[in-house]
C-alpha cells in the first residue's frame, strides 16, 4: 500500500462527509466545512494546534482578498440597480436588438450587469425587467428569463472580476487580464448556447400558469423594470461605470506585455489594475456617475452601501471556510498525495479541474464551494505540471462548478419560485441550461487550449539559472569545504578514457537546503517533496543598494500570491556567483522570512550561497523557513532572467540522509509577462 493511500482515503471521506452534512442533514456549509476540516487534519496526523492554525491561516488568506472584492462589487451592483443604470443598459440593448431578438439582448444584459455581483444578487436586481418585457411583448418568461440567467451564471463562474471567478484566479495564480480575455472567448458562445438557443427550443415545450404571484407584485409596482423613480443615467456612463474595473485590469495585462519590468508606467498600471484598486476606483467613480449625478444624497448612498453588505455575510463565511479546508488539505499532505496520483495518471489538469468541481457542485449544490474546494485540490497538481495554463484552469473549474444544478442548489429554488414553475419544469429548463453551460464551457476551454497552448509562450526557451561549478571562480562560504576537481584519467594525456573526481561541500554553487540543515529531526534532502521544487515562481528584483531584504523591503514588491519567490539582488548585478566570496551579500531578514512562511510560500531562492546574514548571531531565517518545511535554493545565477513570472524547476542530487546537495535549476518565461 502506498504511503499516500491513507491520506487519499481521508480526503475521500472528508468530501463524502461534506456532501452528506450539507445535502442530507442540511448542516450549514460554513459549519460543515469547519467541522470536516478539523476532522481531516486530526485524522491525517497533524498536531491539534496546527490544525486550528491551518484553518485560521486559510480563512484569513482567502478573506483578506475576496472579502474586499465582494464588498466593493456588491456596493457597485447596488448603486447600478438603485440609480437605474442596470435598467438603462438593459433597455438600450433591447432597443438595439429589437423585440424579436430580445432574448439575445437579455443574455448580454446578464453578462454585463452580472460582472460585479453574485448570481442571486444580479437575478433579483434584473428580474423586474424580465417581468416587464414579458408583459409588454407577450413572450414566455422561459424564453426571456433563461438567457438572462445563463448570462449571469457564466459570469459568476468564469469572468473576473466577479468575486467567485476571482477565487480561482487567486488559487491558480492566473493573470487577471488574460483570464478576462479567455473568459469572453469561452463565455459568450457558452452563454449563447445555454441561453437564447436553448430557450428558443425549450420555451414552446413549457406551459406556465397564467398567473404569477411574484410577477404581479412587480408589475403592480409600476413595471418600470427596476422601480427607478427618476430619470435614468445615460447608457454610455452606465456601461463605462460597470466595465471600468475590467478596463483597468486589461490595461495592466497589456502593460505587462508591452512595457519593461522597471518602467514607472508599468508599475502604475499594475497598481491601478489590481482587482481591489480597480473595483475601488470604479465604486468611487460610481458615487459620482450614478450617485451625485443622479441627485442621490450622501445619506442615500450610505444607506445603499449598508443595505447590500448584510446579505454577503453568509457567502463570505462559506468562502472563508472553504479556504480553511484548502489549507488543511495542503498542510496535512493530502494536496501533495492527490498531486502525486494525478501526475502518475497523466490526467489532463483541465479535465481534472472540471471533474472535481462538477462532482462537488452536484453533491453540495454550491458553485462557490465547488470552485473554492476544487481549486485547492487541483492547484498543487497544476503547479507540478509545467505547461498548464492557469487562466484556462480558472475557466475549466468555473464551468465544472456550474453543471447540473438541482434541488440542493438555492439557485434552483430561486428560479422555480420567480418563474412559477413546477420542480419537473425547473429541471427541464434551469438544470439543463446549467448543464449546457458546464459542458459547453469545458468544450470551448479545451478548444481554446489547442489555440493558445499552455502557460508559456510557444517560443519561450528553458533558461539555465545554475551557477557553473569552477574551483577557480565559484565562491565558497567562509569555513566551508574547498572545491577540488581532478582527472584520474584524461584522454588528453593519452589515457583511453576520461575519469574525474570531485571534492566539495554539499552547499557549493547552486544547491538546496533541506530542513535537516537547521531543524532537529528535519527532513534530509532525499526526502524533500518534488511539489515545491517544480512550478510557477516569481523573480523579484531587489535594488543594488539593499543588503537586508526585510519585511518593509519585501512589501515594496509584488510577491503576494506567489508560491515560489526568487530574489535577484546585488549578487546578480555584481556577478558575485562567479567571483571570490563576499560577506556583504544581500540576505533575507527573519521578519521577511516570517511573512513568506505565513503567506504559504513553498520555496524561497536567492542568488548567493546563503540566504542568511553573514555573521548573524542565530540562523533565524533558515530556522523560520526550514522549520515550516520550506526548502531554500541558494546560489542561483539569475543573470539570464529579469523580474517576472517563470516556470521553475530545481532538482538536487538525491543524497540519502544529508542536509543539502548541489542542484540544477532552470526557468522558463510564463505567458503574459
Amino acid at each position: 500500500m502506498s504511503s499516500n493511500t491513507p491520506l487519499l482515503l481521508y480526503a475521500l471521506l472528508a468530501v463524502v462527509a461534506l456532501i452528506v452534512l450539507i445535502a442530507r442533514f442540511k448542516v450549514h456549509p460554513f459549519v460543515a466545512l469547519i467541522s470536516v476540516s478539523l476532522a481531516l487534519g486530526i485524522a491525517a496526523g497533524m498536531p491539534l494546534g496546527s490544525v486550528v492554525k491551518a484553518i485560521q491561516d486559510g480563512v484569513g488568506t482567502v478573506l483578506g482578498f475576496i472579502a474586499i472584492v465582494v464588498a466593493l462589487g456588491t456596493m457597485l451592483g447596488k448603486l447600478m440597480a438603485e440609480s437605474g443604470g442596470a435598467t438603462r443598459i438593459a433597455t438600450t440593448l433591447i432597443a438595439v436588438f429589437g423585440e424579436r431578438r430580445v432574448h439575445w439582448a437579455l443574455m448580454f444584459v446578464g453578462f454585463i450587469v452580472g460582472i460585479p455581483v453574485f448570481f442571486q444578487v444580479g437575478f433579483v436586481l434584473l428580474i423586474p425587467l424580465v417581468f416587464t418585457i414579458a408583459r409588454r411583448t407577450g413572450l414566455s418568461l422561459v424564453k426571456i428569463g433563461i438567457p438572462l440567467v445563463a448570462g449571469l451564471s457564466v459570469v459568476h463562474g468564469m469572468v473576473p472580476p466577479h468575486p467567485a471567478a476571482m477565487l480561482a484566479v487567486g488559487a491558480y495564480q492566473a493573470d487577471v487580464g488574460r483570464t478576462i480575455a479567455y473568459a469572453l472567448l469561452v463565455g459568450l458562445p457558452t452563454a449563447a448556447l445555454a441561453g437564447p438557443v436553448f430557450a428558443t427550443w425549450i420555451a414552446p415545450r413549457i406551459t406556465l400558469p397564467a398567473e404569477n404571484p411574484i410577477e404581479a407584485q412587480f408589475i403592480g409596482n409600476g413595471g418600470s423594470g427596476g422601480g427607478v423613480p427618476r430619470e435614468m443615467p445615460s447608457f454610455g456612463i452606465s456601461l463605462f461605470t460597470v466595465l471600468l474595473p475590467v478596463i483597468l485590469m486589461v490595461c495592466t495585462s497589456i502593460g505587462d506585455v508591452a512595457l519593461d519590468p522597471g518602467s514607472p508606467l508599468r508599475a502604475a498600471l499594475d497598481f491601478v489594475g489590481s482587482p481591489i484598486v480597480a473595483l475601488l476606483l470604479a465604486l468611487l467613480f460610481s458615487f459620482w456617475s450614478l450617485g451625485y449625478r443622479q441627485h442621490f444624497t450622501r445619506d442615500q448612498i450610505l444607506k445603499f452601501a449598508n443595505d447590500c453588505l448584510g446579505p454577503t455575510a453568509t457567502i463570505l463565511l462559506i468562502i472563508g471556510a472553504g479556504g480553511g479546508f484548502n489549507r488543511v488539505l495542503i498542510e496535512s499532505g493530502v494536496g501533495k498525495a492527490i498531486a502525486d496520483v494525478a501526475l502518475g495518471s497523466h490526467a489532463s489538469p483541465l479535465l481534472l479541474a472540471w471533474s472535481v468541481a462538477a462532482l462537488i457542485r452536484v453533491a453540495t449544490g454550491s458553485a462557490t464551494v465547488a470552485m473554492t474546494t476544487s481549486a485547492g485540490i487541483v492547484a498543487p497538481i497544476a503547479a507540478a505540471t509545467p505547461g498548464t495554463s492557469p487562466e484556462l484552469l480558472v475557466l475549466a473549474t468555473g464551468a465544472g462548478s456550474l453543471v447540473l444544478s438541482h434541488v440542493n442548489d438555492a439557485g434552483f429554488w430561486l428560479i422555480k419560485e420567480f418563474f412559477n414553475m413546477t420542480v419537473p419544469q425547473t429541471l427541464k429548463t434551469w438544470t439543463v441550461a446549467e448543464t449546457i453551460i458546464g459542458v459547453a464551457g469545458l468544450f470551448f476551454t479545451l478548444l481554446l487550449s489547442l489555440l493558445v497552448g499552455g502557460c508559456a509562450r510557444p517560443d519561450a526557451p528553458w533558461i539555465d539559472v545554475t551557477a557553473t561549478l569552477d574551483p577557480g571562480r565559484t565562491p565558497v562560504y567562509e569555513g566551508d569545504a574547498p572545491m577540488k576537481f581532478d582527472f584520474l584519467k584524461d584522454m588528453r594525456r593519452g589515457d583511453k578514457f576520461t575519469l574525474s573526481v570531485y571534492s566539495m561541500g554539499a552547499h557549493s554553487g547552486t544547491h538546496l537546503d533541506a530542513p535537516m540543515h537547521f531543524i532537529a529531526n528535519g527532513a534530509p534532502v532525499d526526502q524533500v517533496a518534488l511539489e515545491p521544487l517544480i512550478g510557477p515562481a516569481r523573480v523579484i528584483d531587489i535594488p543594488d543598494s539593499i543588503q537586508a531584504i526585510d519585511a518593509a523591503e519585501l512589501n515594496r514588491h509584488d510577491w503576494r500570491n506567489a508560491k515560489r519567490v526568487l530574489f535577484r539582488t546585488r549578487s546578480t548585478l555584481r556577478g558575485w556567483m562567479d567571483s571570490a566570496f563576499h560577506k556583504d551579500f544581500a540576505y533575507i531578514a527573519p521578519d521577511a522570512a516570517q511573512l513568506l512562511a505565513d503567506d504559504g510560500v513553498v520555496l524561497v531562492g536567492v542568488d548567493y550561497i546563503s540566504a542568511e546574514q553573514f555573521g548573524a548571531p542565530a540562523p533565524r531565517t533558515h530556522q523560520i523557513l526550514l522549520g515550516r518545511g520550506i526548502p531554500i535554493v541558494e546560489g542561483l545565477d539569475l543573470r539570464p532572467v529579469q523580474a517576472g513570472d517563470y516556470d521553475f524547476i530545481v532538482l538536487p542530487i538525491k543524497v540519502r540522509g544529508h542536509e543539502g546537495a548541489p542542484a540544477r535549476a532552470i526557468a522558463r518565461k510564463r505567458g503574459g509577462n
